[in-house]
């Protein structure tokens, strides 16, 4: 009976763990997806005062940090939100503490 209980909590402990570790994955999708450089409007520098970035929905974004360059296309949907950069990055990129703030298109306002 012990040993079922050990078991059955091991399992419980090992879901939740899984569940956290892929809410950080799954983020990034509510904001869109990796893109093509030549699709960028513009290239965001990210240097080590920065703390903050504006885009607008709709928008195709290349960041570049410290010599890195990736492109996301954004496409969130509803009001403006607010996405830490590192989970829009790989792992490689290092842009912590810098958020993102995607402003609505003015399009569909």
């Amino acid at each position: 009976m012990l040993r079922t209980q050990t078991l059955i909590a091991m399992a419980l402990a090992a879901s939740a763990y899984s569940m956290t570790a892929a809410a950080g994955e799954i983020d990034a999708k509510y904001y869109g997806a990796p893109a093509a450089a030549s699709a960028a409007s513009r290239v965001i520098e990210i240097g080590s005062d920065t703390r903050h970035v504006q885009v607008t929905n709709g928008e195709v974004i290349t960041f570049s940090v410290g010599g890195q360059q990736y492109t996301w296309n954004f496409q969130v949907y509803g009001q403006s939100r607010a996405i830490a950069l590192a989970a829009l990055l790989p792992k490689t990129m290092h842009a912590d503490g810098v958020t993102v703030y995607v402003a609505p298109d003015p399009l569909y306002r």
